[in-house]
């Protein structure tokens, strides 16, 4: 049903980038629709990994759990959330580019049956430009996080 994108040029190598997509404790403090961790999961991180956090666009906040479904090292990776309401889709890329690292978040939404027809209404009139803001905050956090410590 929708979809959201952001992108941005990191002057680094994919390594840190990484590291801090596969640190779920982290988060909340570059992801913007993420408040808290719930469950930070345990184990290694990669393909099956489960982890559970409070959030997302208001007024649809909650709790929700994430696996990550896809996993490979240095390039690609999916986490897929339940809330109960919406099935989340997050694609996270890096490619590597002169001058740094790009890169790509997408989110793709998949709301259950009875959350379609408010999502039909909400989505184009208010929380399309929210999740893309949202989005923006997220990918200029990981920048500045990255280029900071670096």
């Amino acid at each position: 049903m929708a979809d959201v994108r952001a992108s941005t040029l990191i002057n680094t190598g994919p390594e840190p980038i990484w590291e801090l997509m596969n640190s779920p404790e982290r988060y909340p403090d570059f992801v913007e629709a993420t408040d808290r961790m719930v469950d930070a999961g345990s184990g290694e991180f990669g393909d099956g990994y489960v982890y559970k956090e409070y959030g997302g666009l208001k007024p649809f906040k909650g709790e929700s759990e994430w696996r990550v479904t896809a996993f490979e090292p240095m390039t690609h990776q999916r986490h897929v959330g339940d809330d109960g309401k919406v099935k989340i889709v997050l694609d996270i890329d890096l490619t590597p580019s002169d001058g740094g690292t790009q890169l790509a978040l997408n989110v793709a939404l998949e709301p259950r049956w009875f959350i379609k027809p408010v999502l039909a209404v909400m989505w184009p009139l208010s929380m399309r430009k929210r999740a893309q803001a949202d989005m923006d905050t997220t990918v200029a956090n990981v920048k500045h996080h990255i280029e900071a410590a670096g």
